[in-house]
């Protein structure tokens, strides 16, 4: 007989942090409909929201209590990383950021929801502490409606 340990069994899967990755669709012969995810580097957070504005709908007969509606959604996407100069996915989004152009973007995440859309790069802000590694904070903005997809394979390959 051979000597085995035990598996805990998994009765829920959680997403953690460290599985979620942002790419650039940036490589030779990308395309919208045949990308190519180039791994932004050093990543720390990958932050998504999706917002819709409120459309205030109360009236003399609400009773007293407020009402709205959904509006116009928006989403946007927050990203810290350490900043690795030679990683070229990042430079090609500082290209992108002053040339005001969009970027093809994918949120990927192992197991879970990932999102692909073309955002606006609205904020590239970069930190250099004395005590800690520099970072650089990029905040990009949706352009419409984002696609999703469950359990999309590894971009990596």
């Amino acid at each position: 007989m051979v000597a085995q340990r035990p598996k805990m069994k998994v009765t829920e899967e959680k997403l953690l942090g460290k599985n979620v990755l942002v790419f650039l669709n940036y490589g030779e012969g990308a395309t919208e409909d045949l990308p190519k995810w180039a791994l932004l580097g050093g990543q720390r957070s990958a932050d998504y929201s999706a917002n819709a504005e409120e459309i205030d709908t109360t009236d003399k007969t609400s009773g007293g209590y407020g009402d709205a509606e959904a509006g116009v959604k928006s989403t946007e996407l927050t990203i810290e990383m350490i900043v690795k100069p030679a990683d070229a996915a990042v430079q090609e989004m500082w290209k992108a950021f002053e040339a005001d152009e969009p970027v093809h973007m994918l949120r990927w995440s192992k197991n879970g929801r990932s999102i692909t859309n073309w955002y606006s790069i609205t904020s590239m802000e970069e930190t250099a502490s004395y005590d800690d590694a520099a970072v650089l904070s990029v905040t990009l903005k949706g352009k419409g409606a984002p696609k999703t997809q469950d359990k999309m394979e590894d971009p990596r390959g």
